[in-house]
């Protein structure tokens, strides 16, 4: 064989391999996803390979100790190219130099009409949340504001007004929940309660600030008189109150019940104050026949002209030691763009879209969604993202602080206190 011929085979060897896949570079995505979600997911990143046929894309979804796996695996230079991260894991992997700033990137591949790369594409709020200084350390994947909802068909039976939805005040909250606590039974006790007493500290926060309120000073470095002061006391003293008034079942009594969600499926709880992840539940309980036919408001507020809430997220972030960095963020971008949020959002249904464009949309064929999605308009970054003493420092010393209040029946000025003071002592020795 002349060597002109070999030559010539070789190429043709060579161009058969790469059309089949040979010469792809291969690009791992790591996610806490399961079930429909993972679906979703890999027919995102089927697109996307389509569209970038030099990559394999490997999906891996970890079921158990996902952080504790993606840190292990950076530690040991294995990383994952696109790791999913929940807002308020990000402070704690910036520190630790974990992850690469998209920024530069994604203003080079935005200028190449590169899916996803534009951060102008995505509601303000939701880049600020992955924002460190002019640095940006995740894509966008959905979000969950917190609001309210409500089960029209248990107001409608017993007669109560829709609550407003633009929002509403403290009075108009407590009205409607006078309205929806009945005792059907003429026993002496409620058979019916107008919400779900808020307990958890992922609703407390926002509806503190929905208050007037704030929890840390600007520079996160201490609680006592932000968490602590008078104006959060009044807010939680309210709610307390309303317990105490019989309009929502205490924690223990709910429980026994099988819990608020359960409660509010069969019309013995009107209103449920949460995330908009609720609307999963309730859509797959509405699917098995409960008479569920849901509405939506925002959080009661001190104040109408503060009108504030928090959005959760979780983004599509890059470690910092991947071997092809421009390939793993145009993946991280895919994943977080256009195509990707009309997957998960407007045919899968499973969150708010980060996208305007798709949450538009979305608003258009879904009242519900409408309303949550019009919270981004003043919905605050989560305090997670912004401090490492969040998570799970500031959470634990919640959870510790309502069993004060609920069990050992301290004051709620008392378990503020304690709690404030209790938090500073981590921030004061570095504990998170």
């Amino acid at each position: 064989m002349n060597k002109k011929l070999f030559t010539v085979m070789l190429i043709v060897v060579l161009i058969f391999f790469a059309a089949n896949g040979y010469a792809k570079t291969q690009l791992r995505v790591a996610t806490w996803a399961g079930g429909e979600e993972a679906e979703l997911d890999e027919a995102i990143i089927a697109e996307f390979m389509a569209q970038n046929p030099e990559y394999e894309v490997v999906y891996e979804p970890v079921s158990t100790d996902y952080y504790q796996k993606i840190l292990t695996d950076i530690g040991a230079g294995t990383p994952p190219d696109v790791v999913l991260l929940d807002a308020e894991m990000v402070p704690r992997y910036v520190e630790g130099d974990f992850l690469t700033d998209l920024a530069p990137f994604l203003n080079r591949l935005s200028r190449e009409n590169v899916p996803g790369t534009d951060v102008n594409a995505f509601f303000p709020v939701l880049i600020d949340i992955f924002r460190s200084g002019r640095s940006i350390y995740a894509v966008p994947k959905d979000t969950s504001p917190i609001g309210v909802f409500y089960n029209k068909v248990m107001f409608d039976e017993l007669g109560v007004p829709y609550p407003p939805e633009e929002g509403w005040t403290w009075e108009e909250f407590e009205e409607t929940a006078r309205l929806l606590s009945v005792d059907k039974d003429g026993d002496g006790e409620n058979d019916t309660w107008g919400f779900g007493f808020p307990s958890w500290v992922g609703v407390v926060v926002p509806l503190l600030w929905a208050g007037g309120g704030e929890v840390f000073n600007e520079d996160f470095t201490q609680t006592t008189g932000y968490l602590n002061s008078q104006t959060n006391k009044d807010t939680y003293q309210f709610f307390w109150d309303m317990m105490d008034k019989g309009y929502s079942p205490d924690p223990q009594e709910a429980s026994a019940l099988g819990g608020a969600g359960p409660l509010f499926y069969t019309s013995r709880i009107g209103m449920i104050i949460t995330g908009r992840w609720f609307n999963i539940s309730v859509k797959s309980q509405i699917a098995q026949g409960a008479n569920i036919r849901l509405g939506a408001t925002t959080l009661p507020f001190k104040d109408m002209n503060n009108k504030e809430t928090v959005t959760y997220a979780s983004g599509w972030a890059v470690p910092s030691n991947v071997a092809d960095k421009q390939g793993a963020i145009k993946l991280a971008a895919f994943l977080g763009s256009e195509y990707a949020q009309t997957k998960r959002c407007l045919e899968g249904g499973l969150a708010i879209s980060a996208q305007q464009s798709v949450a538009k949309t979305q608003g258009e064929s879904d009242a519900v969604d409408n309303i949550f999605i019009s919270m981004l308009d003043f919905a605050r970054v989560p305090l997670g993202s912004e401090t490492k003493f969040y998570r799970p420092k500031f959470e634990s010393t919640w959870a510790d602080a309502f069993d004060r209040m609920y069990i050992n029946e301290e004051s709620i000025s008392d378990a503020f206190d304690w709690a404030a003071k209790t938090i500073d002592e981590f921030i004061e020795q570095g504990e998170y």
